[in-house]
């Protein structure tokens, strides 16, 4: 059912009802990134390196849907082995793995990911066991990230097994040095290090020496876990999806990363930059929950305004949600439906699905009924519905919607074409039944400060003029232009490469109509 709606101007627009919600929009990138992985392999029982030993490095095989990666390296002199890989992958894990004397598998599962860098260096020792020694004296040490705010200091610890040790010599791969037994460290910079080691010791009444080295990495970021359980009252769900969004300093919310819960009802995400996040978990489409239990917030609220931030300074296994229970809805003959769009996005991401938005429905009373979720073609429904006044809201983690009433009646019991249409900046206008309100004809200026291009959404009927000025606060007119609109809905842009920093006035007149907004140019 298209809506009819009328101007001011007495001529008719016909449309399909429409919220307009602007978002970040979130698209597998092609960028190649890569795995930096290293890692030593040392004597388990005597501690010296072992040179010539086989690592095997493969694809981590639950992860579905992803590339497959096999390697097979070989240790160096010191112990070391080290591979790059290449990847347009945004996250992922690996598995290495080796075997000692008897053949016994030792491994390990590391994970990568990539958000506002291109390179997840990787540091993976294995100490196994050999039935021999290499020489009489073996240095050998540990280190550990001594607790405190000071994450770049370190203490050292020297394990060599024997009983006259004379000497230590400590270089710790930055240009210092030390010659303590047990020294701490403190490095000023991030990096890879290699800590050199020598220790001295009386054998016959010979002074020997033995050396060792290892790899010390310190990213410029501070990673950790997280993750916890889902429950339907006191019962895990294990057919669901959770949804990771971080949250800048800006307060913007950035999807991360997306799985599926485990067996046991358990989500969990991988190597995440410390800051502040929210998790959100759903019953799947597929899932005999969908549409009895809503989708949820940690905190156990629905909506995004309303959850607990994960403030994520150590890794957390116990962010546990509780799914909560919706109203529930009468059923009757009536029905609701409609599409969710993209618009206005670059040529090389028109093909994007708007797949997985959460349509709740409200009474009129604000009781929270239903949801249902959007299919990959966009699509939506609420089908067998009684015949009531409703409102519909889209919820998009950081994006501050409105909800759009909808009366179905005996003459109007269906309404089938309802358009959610998603831009990539921020909210505009909603588009009721009745006549277009001034404000709505003309929208807010984004982004705003501006440093660089500047848009205005326009909604006016094909073959309308629209003339564009700007004014500084001093009234000069500083730009001015006259243009055709081409469709219903418009973005004029206008380059602020020549405007200086500060607030303007944009004039925009269409159909005789003047409406203003305030701007401003930030550098």
């Amino acid at each position: 059912m298209k809506l009819n709606l009328i101007n001011k101007h007495n001529y008719r627009i016909t449309s399909l009802l429409m919220l307009v919600i602007f978002v970040n929009i979130s698209y597998s990138s092609n960028t190649i990134n890569h795995v930096i992985i290293s890692g030593q392999v040392t004597n388990l029982e005597y501690g010296n390196p072992v040179e010539g030993h086989t690592i095997y490095i493969k694809s981590d095989s639950t992860q579905t849907g992803r590339s497959r990666y096999s390697k097979v390296l070989k240790t160096n002199i010191e112990g070391y082995y080290y591979d790059t890989i290449a990847t347009t992958e945004d996250n992922g894990s690996l598995i290495i793995y080796t075997y000692d004397h008897f053949g016994v598998s030792c491994d390990t599962t590391v994970y990568f990911r990539f958000i506002d860098r291109g390179k997840s260096v990787i540091i993976a020792d294995f100490a196994i066991y050999l039935p021999y020694q290499a020489e009489e004296l073996q240095a050998r040490f540990k280190y550990f990230q001594k607790s405190g705010r000071d994450r770049n200091q370190f203490k050292f610890i020297d394990q060599t097994n024997h009983k006259y040790l004379v000497g230590w010599q400590w270089d710790f791969g930055d240009g210092t040095t030390s010659n303590l037994q047990n020294p701490t460290h403190s490095y000023q910079s991030y990096g890879l290090f290699k800590i050199k080691f020598t220790v001295t010791a009386i054998v016959n009444n010979i002074p020997i020496k033995s050396t060792i080295t290892k790899q010390l990495y310190i990213g410029e970021t501070e990673y950790y876990h997280l993750g916890g359980h889902v429950f339907s009252e006191y019962f895990p769900i294990d057919d669901g999806r959770a949804y990771l969004y971080m949250i800048d300093s800006l307060n913007r919310y950035t999807s991360i990363d997306t799985m599926t819960f485990d067996t046991l009802g358990y989500y969990y995400f991988f190597h995440i930059p410390k800051g502040d996040y929210v998790v959100k978990v759903e019953p799947t489409y597929e899932s005999e929950y969908y549409g009895k239990l809503m989708p949820t917030y940690f905190g156990d609220k629905p909506f995004w305004e309303e959850a607990e931030t994960i403030h994520l300074k150590h890794t957390n296994w116990e962010c546990n949600i509780k799914l909560m229970e919706p109203n529930g809805i009468f059923d009757g003959e009536g029905g609701l439906g409609g599409k969710v769009e993209y618009i206005n996005l670059p040529h090389s991401y028109q093909e994007l699905f708007v797949e997985g938005v959460h349509i709740y429905l409200f009474d009129d009373s604000n009781n929270l009924l239903t949801c249902k979720y959007s299919d990959s073609s966009g699509d939506f429904s609420f089908d067998f519905i009684e015949l009531n006044t409703y409102w519909l809201y889209p919820e998009i983690a950081g994006v501050h919607a409105e909800k759009i009433r909808m009366e179905l009646t005996p003459e109007i019991p269906i309404i089938s074409d309802i358009e959610i249409l998603i831009d990539v900046y921020g909210i505009d206008y909603i588009f009721p039944g009745g006549e277009i309100d001034s404000d709505e004809i003309v929208g807010l200026p984004y982004p705003n400060p501006v440093s660089g291009t500047l848009s205005l959404p326009v909604y006016s009927m094909p073959g309308s003029k629209l003339a564009i000025d700007i004014f500084d606060m001093y009234g000069n007119k500083i730009f001015s232009k006259q243009v055709d609109l081409m469709t219903n809905h418009s973005n004029y842009q206008v380059s602020t490469a020549n405007i200086k920093s500060g607030t303007y006035i944009i004039r925009a007149v269409v159909n005789e109509k003047t409406y203003n907004k305030v701007f401003i140019v930030a550098r």
